[in-house]
């Protein structure tokens, strides 16, 4: 996925950090009830407004986030809902949650082509 080109073209809609979180929180849980790559994909654009926001965005363009994958998606999203929880006190808690969240596109074997597709699709491009 280029998410250098899906940050650029992602607009800020909200501009409070702890609505952003809980509507990044409220959409993971949805993602971890439904496994659908649609709810993947409204999670994907929820995230990276929040990277925005949090101007997370520049370190993610340059200098990427690798995909960490659990083995199986329960840890994996033990280990997402952890980064929520500990974000307070843990500086790099953003970085973990997004390539955790990365990770979550293969433990469910969703194709990355199709993730960006749908993404630019969903927002017009």
């Amino acid at each position: 996925m280029d998410i250098k080109k899906m940050i650029e073209v992602t607009e800020i809609t909200e501009f409070d950090t702890e609505l952003l979180v809980s509507k990044v929180n409220i959409s993971i849980i949805n993602l971890y009830k439904e496994k659908d790559i649609r709810v993947y994909i409204e999670t994907l654009k929820d995230l990276l407004e929040l990277a925005v926001h949090l101007k997370f965005d520049i370190v993610l363009k340059y200098f990427g986030a690798v995909p960490v994958v659990a083995k199986d998606e329960r840890i994996q999203f033990q280990e997402i809902f952890k980064c929520l929880g500990t974000r307070k006190s843990n500086k790099d808690w953003f970085l973990n949650l997004f390539s955790l969240f990365l990770g979550v596109a293969l433990v469910f074997g969703f194709d990355r082509s199709e993730i960006e597709r749908n993404f630019y699709e969903k927002n017009s491009i």
